[in-house]
């Protein structure tokens, strides 16, 4: 086996690194930045949004959310739903200001709806994300 002088491992270690950084750096630009489809429904736009959030690509599954709100945010069920998605996301990331701004948004539209205008179950999901924020976050 031949032996590499140092020049050469010196530049094979810095190629490596310089590798590494390149594909780590393409990875994340990538990752931040979402491409958002021109003809998605809203529930293809959520279904984004939660795919990101699981692979923890947190910043796009919130741009996923917003972008549905401001195409589809007209439909009470369906801004009720990415509400609650969001909601679901700030919980996950600690980020409990914003995670009972969304429950409490939530459950304050079914207060003031009239009974069946909205889907059920984002009442009771929102009420138990509630229950998992910290009290010093909801002015308990």
């Amino acid at each position: 086996m031949k032996k590499l002088s140092l020049k050469s491992k010196i530049f094979t270690i810095f190629f490596s690194i310089f590798t590494f950084t390149a594909f780590s750096t393409g990875l994340l630009s990538c990752m931040s930045t979402p491409v958002m489809p021109e003809k998605s429904s809203a529930t293809q736009l959520i279904q984004l949004g939660q795919d990101a959030a699981e692979l923890g690509n947190y910043k796009a599954a919130e741009a996923y959310y917003l972008e549905t709100i401001r195409r589809y945010g007209v439909d009470t069920a369906i801004y009720i739903e990415t509400r609650y998605e969001l909601g679901h996301l700030y919980l996950n990331q600690k980020k409990y200001d914003q995670a009972y701004t969304s429950f409490n948004e939530i459950l304050e539209i079914y207060a003031n709806a009239e009974y069946g205008s909205v889907p059920g179950s984002f009442k009771k999901l929102s009420q138990i994300g509630l229950e998992r924020i910290p009290e010093k976050y909801t002015g308990k």
